[in-house]
C-alpha cells in the first residue's frame, strides 16, 4: 500500500506516535530519530510541543502537523492533554450516567482519533503527490476531532436543547443498558418491536407483560421499572449463558469484558491468537497493541483477471481523490462515515438506501423532512434508492459496480454474497474493485450470527471497562466504536488508493471489535491518567492539577468558567449546546452546506487540512432518486440467491 514512502516521526504527543504505527502498518518505512531529514517522504510532528516551522516552510516534504487545536484558535500554541480536550469540545460532557457528572473517556479518543485522521490524510496527500507531483502541508487537531465525533448529540443543539447523559441507555429504544448477571455485567439492545417480544418472553418476568411496557414510548417512559425488572432475570444466570440466549433470539448482547480479560474473549482469541497468548503470559505493555491490526487485505478474487489501469486523473487542486468512484452500502455511521470523507476529498460517492431512504433520514430532530444526524454524515453524495430484493436492482448496482474503484459497506458478514455479490463475483466484474467491508466482530469470527451495535462493542473491545462513572463501567457517549471502526477503514482504503502498486482488485477487511481492543490495549499499555471533575454552580470544571478542600468548596460557588480560572490546569467542561456559542468551534469546526432546493444546513468541516487539495464540505443530499424499473418479465424461477433477499433489511446495521 504505502510501501517505497519514508516517514519520520517526531515528538512525544501520542497521536504522532499513533499515526506513525498506522503508516508502518500500510507499508510505510517509519524512523523516529534521524539526522537529516531530507531522505524523508513525510514528516509527522506536532507543533505545540516541538519545532515544525522549518520544515513546514521547505516544501521539501508532505509535513503533517498534529495539534490540540487550530492556528486560529484562541487557546492555540498550548499543549493540551487529550482530557483536556475532551472537556473542552463537549465530549466529556456526554459520557456518564444521568444522575451522576460528566465522565472522562478511558482511552485517550481524540489523540486516537487524531491518528487515524492523519493517517487518512498523509496517504491522500502521497497518493497527489505521486499522480500530480504536488507537495503539501497538513494540519490536523484533536479539537476538531473531538467535534467531528458529536454526530449524535449535534443535532439537539441546532434544535435548541441540550442532551442529557444516558449512561449505558438509548435515548429512544428501551430495553437498551447494562445488566449485572450472576457473575458480571452484559450489555442487552433491542431496536425492534419483535426483539423486545422474543426478549419478554424468554425472561419469564411476569411483571414485563405491563401495559406499562407494551409500547417502545411507554418502555421509554418507565425506562428505570423496566431495566429493574430486567435485572432480575440477568441476576440468575451467568453473563455467557445470557449472552448465548440472546444471540439465539437475535437480540444483540454481549458481556463487558475487563481489559485484563480481553485475551480470553473468544473473538479476540480467534483473531489475534499471538497478541492473546502475549497477554496471558505477560500482560499488557506499552507495545502490546502493536499486535492488534485494524484492518487485515487480501485479494478480491482467487481468479486475478487482467486490470485496466485507472485513468480518471485530475489536474490542479481538486481534491486528492478527484476521479475515485465509490459506492457505499450502509446505514447509520460506519460506512456513511467512510463515504462522507471520501466525497469532500474528492470522490464521487454513490449511496444505495432502501425503498423509502436510510431509517436515520427520518430521525429527530431535522428540516425539511431530513434529519440533522443523516445530514453531518452523508454530505456531498448522490443517493439512490433500491430495492435489493428485485434483480432489476440488483442488474443496477451491478452497473455501477463494473465502473466503480471502491465498494464500502457495513451489512452482516455475507449479506451482499446471498444477493449475488461475492468476493469472486465482484472480481469477475471488475478486477481492480477496491472492496472494504466493515462488520462488527470480523468475517472470520466466534460469532458469525450475532448482531452488533456500537454499545456491543464498546463492551466487548474493552472499552467500558476502561471508562468508569463511580466505579461502574460506562459506555462512551459518542458512538466511539462505530466512529474509530469507520476511521480505520478510511485510512485502509484511501492508502490503498495511493498505492504505486498493481491495480488489482483488493478486499479490506475492518473489524470494530479489532479496532475497539486495538484502542483499549494502547490505553492500558500507558497506564492511567490524572486528574479529576469538580462541581460549579452551572457544571464542571476537569482540572489535572493538585486540588485542595478548599478549592472544591469554592468551585461549588462559582460558574465554571471562574473556577477553572482559578485552579492550575483546569477547563470548563463544556456542554454540547453551548458550542453553538463558542467562537472557536463556529470558526474551526462548524460550516454550512446547500441541498438541492437551496436550504441551508449545519455540517462540520473535516478535522483534516491540505494545504494545496483540500477536502470540502459542500452539499446536502435530496430524497434518494428512483431508479426506473423495466415492466416486469413473464414470471419464472427466480435465481437461487432470492430465497435469501428478504433478509437484506435485517443485514444492514
Amino acid at each position: 500500500m504505502l510501501e517505497g514512502v519514508r516517514v519520520l516521526a517526531c515528538g512525544e504527543r501520542d497521536a504522532v506516535k499513533l499515526c506513525a504505527a498506522l503508516l508502518e502498518r500500510a507499508g510505510a518505512t517509519v524512523d523516529f530519530a534521524a539526522a537529516n531529514s531530507v531522505d524523508y517522504d513525510v514528516i509527522v510532528v506536532s507543533s505545540d510541543v516541538d519545532h515544525a516551522a522549518d520544515w513546514k516552510a521547505s516544501g521539501a516534504h508532505i509535513v503533517c502537523d498534529i495539534t490540540a487545536t487550530g492556528p486560529q484558535d484562541s487557546r492555540a500554541g498550548t499543549p493540551w492533554s487529550d482530557a483536556q480536550i475532551q472537556a473542552m469540545s463537549g465530549l466529556m460532557d456526554t459520557t456518564g450516567f444521568a444522575h451522576g457528572g460528566p465522565a472522562r473517556i478511558g482511552i485517550a479518543l481524540t489523540e486516537i482519533s487524531a491518528a487515524l485522521y492523519a493517517a487518512a490524510a498523509i496517504a491522500a496527500a502521497v497518493r497527489v503527490k505521486r499522480l500530480r507531483g504536488i507537495v503539501q502541508n497538513i494540519d490536523v487537531t484533536l479539537m476538531a476531532c473531538a467535534t467531528s465525533a458529536l454526530t449524535t448529540f449535534l443535532p439537539a443543539a441546532f434544535a435548541g436543547r441540550s442532551a442529557a447523559r444516558v449512561g449505558n441507555r438509548h435515548p429512544a429504544c428501551a430495553p437498551w443498558n447494562a445488566y449485572r448477571t450472576r457473575d458480571g455485567w452484559i450489555l442487552i439492545c433491542t431496536s425492534t418491536e419483535e426483539q423486545w417480544r422474543k426478549l419478554r418472553q424468554e425472561a419469564r418476568v411476569p411483571a414485563l407483560d405491563d401495559a406499562r411496557f407494551a409500547t417502545l414510548s411507554n418502555r421509554v417512559t418507565h425506562v428505570d421499572e423496566l431495566d429493574a425488572l430486567i435485572e432480575t432475570w440477568t441476576a440468575t444466570l451467568a453473563t455467557d449463558d445470557c449472552t448465548r440466549m440472546c444471540e439465539r433470539i437475535g437480540v444483540a448482547a454481549g458481556p463487558i469484558v475487563g481489559i485484563a480479560d480481553l485475551h480470553d474473549e473468544p473473538n479476540f482469541r480467534m483473531r489475534h491468537a499471538r497478541a492473546a497468548r502475549d497477554i496471558e503470559a505477560n500482560g499488557i505493555d506499552a507495545k502490546t497493541y502493536r499486535q492488534v491490526s485494524i484492518f487485515e487485505t487480501s485479494a478480491l478474487s482467487e481468479t486475478r483477471a487482467a486490470a485496466k489501469p485507472r485513468t480518471r486523473n485530475s489536474e490542479g487542486n481538486a481534491g486528492p481523490l478527484a476521479g475515485v468512484r465509490v459506492i457505499e452500502i450502509g446505514q447509520y455511521t460506519t460506512a456513511p462515515l467512510v463515504g462522507k470523507h471520501l466525497a469532500a476529498l474528492g470522490a464521487q460517492v454513490v449511496k444505495i438506501e432502501p425503498p423509502g431512504g436510510e431509517v436515520a433520514r427520518s430521525w429527530k430532530p431535522g428540516q425539511g423532512g431530513t434529519s440533522y444526524f443523516f445530514a453531518l454524515n452523508n454530505t456531498d453524495k448522490r443517493t439512490i434508492a433500491l430495492d435489493l430484493k428485485h434483480e432489476a436492482d440488483r442488474a443496477h448496482l451491478r452497473t455501477l459496480l463494473k465502473d466503480a474503484d471502491v465498494l464500502v459497506e457495513n451489512l452482516r458478514p455475507g449479506a451482499l454474497a446471498k444477493l449475488g455479490f461475492t468476493r469472486e463475483t465482484l472480481g469477475a466484474m471488475n478486477p481492480r474493485l477496491v472492496y472494504c467491508s466493515i462488520s462488527g466482530f470480523g468475517i472470520a469470527s466466534a460469532y458469525p450470527s450475532r448482531p452488533a451495535f456500537d454499545t456491543v462493542i464498546q463492551a466487548m473491545g474493552g472499552l467500558m471497562d476502561l471508562t468508569k462513572s463511580d466505579g461502574a463501567p460506562v459506555k462512551i457517549g459518542a458512538s466511539a466504536a462505530d466512529i474509530l471502526g469507520g476511521q480505520a477503514a478510511l485510512f485502509a482504503i484511501v492508502a490503498r488508493l495511493a498505492s504505486s502498486a498493481d491495480e488489482a482488485g483488493t478486499f479490506i477487511e475492518n473489524s470494530m471489535q479489532d479496532v475497539a481492543a486495538w484502542c483499549a490495549l494502547f490505553a492500558a499499555g500507558k497506564g492511567a491518567s490524572r486528574g479529576q471533575t469538580l462541581a460549579c454552580l452551572d457544571g464542571h470544571v476537569w482540572t489535572e492539577g493538585d486540588v485542595t478542600d478548599a478549592d472544591r468548596a469554592r468551585c461549588i460557588t462559582q460558574p465554571k468558567a471562574v473556577a477553572a480560572s482559578g485552579i492550575a490546569q483546569a477547563v470548563p467542561v463544556m456542554r454540547v449546546d453551548e458550542l453553538l456559542e463558542d467562537s472557536d468551534f463556529l470558526a474551526d469546526a462548524l460550516s454550512a452546506a446547500r441541498d438541492a432546493s437551496g436550504a441551508f444546513w449545519p455540517v462540520l468541516k473535516v478535522p483534516y487540512r491540505l494545504a494545496k487539495t483540500p477536502a470540502c464540505v459542500r452539499a446536502v443530499p435530496g430524497a434518494p432518486e428512483i431508479v426506473r424499473r423495466a415492466p416486469p418479465a413473464p414470471a419464472r424461477a427466480p435465481v437461487p440467491e432470492d430465497r435469501h433477499a428478504a433478509e437484506i433489511r435485517d443485514d444492514m446495521r
